[in-house]
Parts: structure tokens; sequence; C-alpha cells
């Protein structure tokens, strides 16, 4: 029997899952898995300006608004040229809310949406991959909740009223009712961690890109061999926690797509770099990459957004003579680096057995993870080579 053309759509795809998934799915399992890969996201997006590669099969349709009408929405998707041969759909995007309700009703909405819309405009769907994460463990309320880690799949629901807050149920649910009445599609759901990658653009949540610019300044600031202190406390540098490097969540999100005999219809997925590591042990390797010694917390708490206001005119220096692209640092979201290195301070690892139990092997050391980001910020002028 011939094999079915694997034809995938990335949702999210200036994001920091859907570039690398983009990425990902041109290479593995091998060159030949995918025969064309369309990105779509509502900014305005080109492979050059996205470091993406000039590989043909790789398309990016821009203006593509989810939080249109069906029919609005359903018209866009009908200018992707195979459509009808659209088989294979990721969805990692996202829109943020004020509130737990808006987040949760907004990004229901959107998946909603995007599955009649492709039904509409004659896709041909058999898989749809869902991209959740740990709220679905309820690690946004570790202070009210019992975390008891490895966290594995089949644990139950958090309990109300926190459930309600978390918005990954809900799309999960929905596929679930949007699967039925003879659909013949199946759907998976892969749950991160912390995403450690690279945008080519503005991420106001990127935990390595927040840390790039931070000892790039630090670097600048105090000279190449400065000790830089960890910015938490000492509980949190020992903690434990299950770092995700944003191309072993790709390879696992497309594992599940291309074996729905192991991945089967409903089933989730934990998915991180391998064994779970502490600052204690990343730290030190992380700050190496800028020249710097990586210490564990000092006797004062230090706060980065103030050392980045108070060297502001540093930065725009190191801008002007490396010709970076500009705004990086001002727009950035400080106080969420601040929130994962201080506040996120409890053990929290995910077990990874399930995942290992239907064949997917891959894994990276964290470090190295973070490494691979900073290269690809480097060429894309993000932070200067050092």
């Amino acid at each position: 029997m011939p094999q079915i053309e694997k034809n995938a759509l990335v949702f999210g795809a200036s994001g920091i899952s859907g570039w690398s998934l983009m990425n990902q799915c041109l290479q593995y399992p091998s060159k030949d898995a995918f025969k064309s890969v369309t990105g779509l996201c509502n900014r305005p997006l080109s492979k050059q300006d996205a470091c993406l590669p000039g590989d043909e099969r790789l398309k990016i349709i821009s203006g593509v608004d989810l939080t249109q009408s069906v029919d609005t929405v359903t018209e866009q998707l009908k200018k992707i040229e195979n459509i009808g041969s659209i088989n294979i759909v990721f969805f990692c995007a996202y829109i943020d809310g004020s509130d737990f309700d808006s987040r949760r009703q907004l990004n229901t909405s959107i998946l909603c949406t995007t599955i009649e819309s492709l039904e509409n405009a004659g896709a041909n769907l058999e898989t749809v991959i869902l991209q959740t994460g740990g709220k679905g463990y309820g690690l946004e309320f570790s202070q009210e909740l019992d975390i008891r880690p490895p966290l594995h799949e089949n644990m139950p629901r958090i309990p109300e009223p926190w459930r309600s807050n978390v918005f990954y149920y809900e799309q999960y649910d929905t596929l679930e009712r949007l699967s039925e009445g003879g659909r013949k599609w199946s759907f998976s759901e892969i749950r991160p961690d912390g995403i450690i990658g690279f945008v080519p653009g503005s991420n106001a949540m990127n935990l390595a890109q927040g840390i790039a610019m931070y000892l790039t300044l630090y670097r600048e600031v105090n000279g190449r061999g400065a000790r830089v202190p960890f910015p938490g406390t000492a509980h949190g540098y020992a903690s434990q926690h299950s770092d995700t490097f944003q191309d072993i969540l790709s390879k696992m999100e497309i594992f599940a797509a291309l074996n729905r005999d192991r991945c089967t219809h409903g089933s989730s997925f934990n998915v991180a770099n391998g064994e779970a590591v502490s600052w204690a042990q990343a730290w030190p390797g992380i700050c190496a990459y800028f020249g710097l010694v990586g210490d564990g917390p000092g006797d004062q708490l230090v706060i980065i957004q103030d050392f980045v206001i108070k060297h502001q005119e540093v930065w725009d220096q190191l801008v002007e003579s490396h010709g970076l692209r500009a705004g990086s640092i001002t727009s950035f979201n400080w106080p969420f680096i601040h929130f994962m290195l201080v506040e996120f301070d409890f053990d929290r690892q995910y077990s990874l057995d399930l995942a290992r139990s239907v064949g997917f092997k891959e894994s990276i050391d964290t470090v190295d993870g973070y490494r691979i980001a900073f290269d690809r910020m480097v060429k894309a002028k993000l932070i200067p080579s050092l």
C-alpha cells in the first residue's frame, strides 16, 4: 500500500513552538517525511526575517486572524493552495488575556474556529496535535495546591476553584467533542514544561532570550570572567524541573502525528529534554556561554529588571556597535523572568515514562539546548556574537 503524503499546517507559526515545528518538519524524522509545511500567523512574517530555510516545501501565510468568524477564517484558509491535501495540524496558537476567564474563552474559541474552518475549507484532516503545558498540573497555583512530582499524564485534573482557570482542559474537551460524530481525524495533546528556545521576532515571555540579554549586558558592564550570582533563592536554585528545548518539543509533536497506532486518539504525553535538572546544574553552563562564571544565590536578591534599567545606555551602545535589532530589551517582559527564576522555586519534574514507552527516545542536555538557542539569537542579531 502506498504511503499517504503528509502535509502539515502549523498554527502559531511565529511563536517559539511554531517556528521550531516549521524547521523540524522539513528534516525530522527524515527530510522527506512531509511533502509540504505551511505556517499560519496573524502578523506579517517572511522566511528571511524569520531565519527560516528557503526550502520550497515551506510556505508562510500571514494575516490569518482566528478571532474572526468561522466564515471569515474559512475564506482565509482557502487561500492555501493545497488545503484539500492538508492532513496534519499542529495547534500552537495562543492569545493572552487580562484574566483567567478571558484566556479560557479566547483560546478555546480560536481552537474551535480553527477546526470548524478547516473542515469547511475542505482540509482532509487526519491528525490534530494540541500543545498545552504544565498549567494542566496546576503549576500556576503551587502555593494553594499540593504539587507532587514526578508529574504524569494520568493524574486527575486539579480541583475547583482552580480547575476552571486552566483553559487547556477546555481545549482538550473541545477537540474531544468536535472529533465525535464519525469524524475520521484523531487528536493528541503534548505537554511541555518551560520551553527553551528562539523566536526571531519579539517575544515577551521567552526565558532563554531574557537570560541571554541579561547576561550579555552583565558581561558588558562587568567584563569577561565576572561572577554572576543566580538571581533567585537557594531553595529555587536546588529545585528540580523539566525544561523542554523547542526542537525536542517539535520532534515529540511530529512523532505523535506520524505514529497514530502508538499515540492513539485522545492520548496525552509529557515532553522534556530528558532527566530533570536544577538551576544549580544549568546556571554555570549557561553563564559560561557568555564568558561568565555562574555562582549560586548571593546574600541579596537580584532584581534583573533594575539592572537592565540602570544600564539601558550600555545596551543601546551594543545595539549600535553590533547592528542588533532595536527595542528588544525595552519591550521584554522582565517580571516574567523574575517569576521564572525567583518565584517558580518548587520541584515540578515530569515523568517521561509514557513517551518513552511508545518509542520517543529523543533527548538533549539542557545546557546544550540553551546554547543552540543562544546561537540562533546571535544569527538573528538579537544578541552580539561573543
